[in-house]
Parts: structure tokens; C-alpha cells; sequence
């Protein structure tokens, strides 16, 4: 099983850990982790570029479904949703919380709420990770066979006409 510092072995000297990913807390439902915003994620207008906070959400999602498939090395991001309510200043801490929504063998739906530091809420990110070397492998469904080709049903066969001594006498007194 990881924890902190394998996760962070693990980033360290990938894209994360060079960017300046910290993960700060790991497990199978939840995982934490923090960045500094250097002035160098600057974007036009002052603002910091919202990579900054995509980096650290993806990265908490990849660490916990690290966590969910311990001996899987192979995770990518297969889908990825961002919602930016609020911004961060440049040379401030930015803190994320990822959170488990899915927790399947080969994919897995995390939500990452991201903070600044007066602890303003600054964007909720919703991803799903695919897992592509699953530890136990899924029993494979069975190919789709072709649809049979219906046939119309026959006609209904006509019923003959009631003769009138067959009739009710409810229908006579009706006449």
C-alpha cells in the first residue's frame, strides 16, 4: 500500500513534483495536497493560470487512485470537468481535498474542492481516472450478437359476424 512518501517518491521527479505538488495525506477515499503559486504561474493579467489548480487536482486524483490499485503504475486522467469560483494570489498556498465518488477496478470518479489560503473556495473539479493495467482483470463481456430479424406477426384472423339468434338479449332490449 502507498503512502505520503512513496506517493511522493513516485511524483517527484515527474511533471508534479517538479511543478511544486505536495501530497499531504493519502487514502483510499480521500487525499490531500497543496501547492505554492510562484509567480512564474502568472497568466495575462495577473492572474495565476488556471493550470496551477487543474495540476493539483489531477495529481491528488491520480495519487488516490494509486491508492485504490496499489500495483497498477499505469493511471491517466479520461475525463475532466473544472469549475472556477475564485482566484488565488501569486506567492500564496493553494490546498485541495480530492475526494472518492467511484472507486471501480478500472476507473475511478474523483471531486477536488481547491482553496485559497483565507480558505475561499476556488474551483471544484471533477475527474475520472482510468486505470489501464488493473491488477485483476475484468471478466470480458460477451460480444454483441446481431439483433434477429423479426418477423410481423400474422394477421388476426377475422372473427365472423354474431348471427342474430346468437345476440344477447341485453343487445335486442338495446334495439
Amino acid at each position: 500500500m502507498h503512502d505520503v512518501k512513496s506517493i511522493t517518491k513516485l511524483l517527484d521527479p515527474l511533471f508534479p513534483g517538479l511543478f511544486g505538488v505536495k501530497v499531504t495525506e493519502v487514502g483510499i477515499e480521500k487525499v490531500l495536497g497543496e501547492l505554492h503559486l510562484r509567480e512564474d504561474f502568472l497568466s495575462v493579467g495577473e492572474v495565476v493560470q488556471s493550470v496551477a489548480y487543474l495540476t493539483l487536482a489531477d495529481t491528488l486524483c491520480v495519487a488516490g487512485t494509486l491508492m485504490n490499485n496499489p500495483d497498477s503504475l499505469k493511471v491517466l486522467t479520461k475525463d475532466s470537468s473544472t469549475k472556477f469560483f475564485a482566484i488565488a494570489e501569486a506567492e500564496t498556498l493553494i490546498k485541495a481535498e480530492a475526494r472518492a465518488f467511484h472507486r471501480g477496478k478500472s476507473t475511478m470518479v474523483w471531486q477536488v474542492s481547491v482553496q485559497n489560503e483565507e480558505g475561499k473556495l476556488c474551483a471544484i473539479v471533477t475527474q475520472t481516472m482510468q486505470v489501464l493495467d488493473p491488477v485483476e482483470q475484468e471478466v470480458p463481456l460477451p460480444p454483441i450478437t446481431p439483433p434477429v430479424p423479426l418477423t410481423p406477426p400474422p394477421p388476426p384472423t377475422p372473427r365472423p359476424a354474431p348471427s342474430p339468434a346468437e345476440e344477447s338479449p341485453d343487445q335486442t332490449a338495446a334495439s
